[in-house]
């Protein structure tokens, strides 16, 4: 109702854009505002701003996923949106081209099922928080994320993925367009080195910054929750350093780093399906996910919608397995913190592979995010507290550089 407050031109514009032919001339114009200011309806609809979870109702820019008998729910935003939440081809389209091709490829089967974890959040009440695959150049990072980006749409220049060179209140904004799924990032070098440990509380915490009106009134904040996965060939701790930045250990929690190399001498990659090498797999695997992409996604909201309580159990009984098989014992909360998101993406990805989305094997989901898991931990370096460690680690470095020009044993004293 906002559009009709002025001359009518915007809502004209909209409804123009969308299809609609409004014949020329004043009278025309002013009376279809009439006829819209003055209409009544019996039909009530509940009109949302934000995609996403709204009860049982999961809420996308072009559909609504609900059962039988919830009222109808529709996205309706004051601003044109543009989105890549588009559908390509059929489920059985993305699995067979897409889906089973990740099979044996840890890293791979973590993107993917990070991709279905985003609408699990709000189902166990999980925290938002990303995992950064970090590795040289023509590793398979960017790959990894288009396949990933397939469940849940495409259609873009590299399909469902966004970058991260982006001003803060860009982020915002696109954080709650991805509210209840999964935001893909590439390039994290491209982020000002000033703002990155900001920006990965600000993903992480789930809201954005607090902002006044014109009548020095509180903005209502943008806020949603969500899963994202990044890349790029630094990690976080060592971006913010090239501007004189030290990176604490909430911000490492938020933004978990995984070596994207996965160790069998092909970079991200240890299966590729017969191809000659690494280089054509991933190029057969980046055209068929820019091809094929979110059929997956709304075949996972539609089981969701109507198996509701059976999928919180399964998701549920996953993370505790998970959490009880692969946390050290006495590791302190960051460690746990991170090993709840793991086992999130597992239990996402192991119960899509269940209800016949994927096409990978039993178990498959839950091992890669194991060995991502393990990847994280071994590359951490110890499973003390983040900031502690640290500290010790910069003190052992300041001996090591400066021991002989600075410091003296004992007996060197006594002589």
């Amino acid at each position: 109702m906002s559009l009709l407050s002025g001359d009518g031109s915007e809502y004209r514009a909209r409804l123009l854009d969308g299809g609609l032919y409004i014949a020329p001339g004043h009278k025309a114009r002013e009376l279809l505002t009439v006829y819209l200011q003055t209409a009544r309806s019996e039909t009530r609809t509940l009109c949302v701003s934000k995609v996403g979870w709204h009860g049982s109702a999961f809420v996308l820019p072009d559909a609504t996923i609900a059962p039988d008998a919830v009222e109808t729910v529709l996205f309706q935003s004051p601003h044109a949106v543009e989105h890549l939440l588009n559908v390509a081809g059929t489920l059985d389209d993305w699995r067979a081209n897409v889906g089973q091709l990740c099979s044996g490829n840890s890293r791979l089967i973590l993107a993917v099922s990070c991709a279905f974890a985003g609408p699990i959040l709000a189902l166990v009440g999980g925290e938002s928080g990303g995992i950064h695959f970090r590795g040289d150049t023509s590793m398979g990072k960017s790959t990894a994320l288009i396949v990933g980006g397939s469940v849940l749409g495409g259609g873009g220049r590299n399909g469902f993925v966004q970058s991260w060179r982006a001003t803060t209140n860009g982020l915002e904004a696109m954080a709650e367009l991805h509210n209840d799924l999964c935001l893909f990032l590439d390039e994290l070098g491209q982020m000002d080195p000033r703002e990155a440990a900001d920006t990965a509380y600000l993903l992480g915490n789930g809201s954005g910054k607090a902002r006044m009106s014109r009548n020095i009134a509180a903005r209502t904040k943008l806020t949603w929750r969500l899963m994202y996965m990044s890349a790029g060939e630094v990690t976080l701790a060592d971006h913010t350093q090239t501007a004189g930045q030290r990176t604490k250990g909430g911000a490492e929690v938020r933004l978990l780093n995984v070596e994207a190399d996965a160790g069998a001498g092909m970079g991200l990659f240890e299966d590729i399906h017969g191809a000659d090498s690494a280089d054509p797999f991933a190029r057969q695997l980046k055209a068929a996910a820019q091809r094929y992409y979110g059929a997956a996604l709304r075949a996972q909201l539609e089981f969701i919608v109507r198996n509701r309580v059976s999928t919180e159990k399964a998701i549920r009984d996953i993370l505790a397995a998970f959490i009880m098989k692969h946390v050290p014992d006495g590791a302190p909360g960051e460690v746990h913190r991170a090993a709840q998101r793991f086992a999130l993406i597992a239990a996402a990805g192991e119960h899509a592979t269940d209800i016949g989305i994927t096409g990978w094997a039993k178990n498959e989901a839950v091992g890669a995010a194991a060995r991502c898991f393990d990847a994280w931990l071994e590359r951490r370096g110890a499973v003390g507290a983040f900031d502690s460690d640290a500290a010790i680690r910069q003190v052992k470095s300041f001996i090591e550089v400066n021991g002989a020009g600075r410091f003296q044993s004992s007996k060197a004293l006594a002589v």
